[in-house]
């Protein structure tokens, strides 16, 4: 049974929203107001975060948790990845054992910092689960795209077998080609 995460979603799905917030050049977290609509886009409570506005430090915070969130997705997919939790610095937690235990923001109230420690609880609790290694990212060096992993044993690699899984296929198949032409 998961736990549920913030607001009403998953642990996992929480943290999959959280890091494909950043695709390509679009960016989720650009600023408080994409931030907000990204938010209201996931059927979130509306007046959370509403006594303090978001700083442009708070949102340095949410991208590098989800840059530590999709470092570890990667890492679960096999990709030898460093990753570096300095930007969650500013980040003060203390633990709320009201119902079930979860991490709550120190300091003002805001609504970056409350999706900050719901993502923080969320990964927490999710990596203490037997399912943890099913949490990937994709392997495609221009996609890194965050999903759960429902094959039987494991072992998908890309969020998409038709595009990223064809494009790294066929990238290897053509290195083996020129390799053998090279070599005969």
């Amino acid at each position: 049974m998961q736990e549920p995460g913030w607001p009403g979603l998953s642990d996992e799905e929480l943290l999959v929203a959280v890091a494909n917030t950043g695709h390509g050049e679009h960016d989720e977290l650009a600023d408080p107001p994409a931030m907000r609509a990204w938010w209201a886009a996931l059927d979130a409570p509306a007046d959370l975060g509403s006594v303090r506005p978001d700083t442009p430090e708070d949102l340095t915070t949410l991208r590098a948790l989800r840059a530590v969130v999709r470092g570890l997705a990667l890492r679960n997919n096999g990709v030898d990845i460093r990753v570096d939790p300095a930007g969650l610095d500013r980040l003060t937690l203390r633990p709320d054992l009201r119902g079930s235990p979860s991490l709550l923001a120190v300091g003002p109230d805001g609504l970056v910092r409350d999706v900050c420690a719901a993502t923080v609880t969320a990964l927490l609790r999710a990596t203490a689960r037997p399912g943890w290694p099913r949490f990937k990212a994709c392997r495609g060096a221009d996609c890194r795209w965050v999903f759960v992993d429902g094959s039987r044993n494991t072992s998908r690699r890309w969020c998409d077998m038709a595009a990223c899984g064809n494009r790294a296929k066929s990238a290897s198949f053509r290195v083996r080609h020129r390799a053998s032409e090279a070599a005969g």
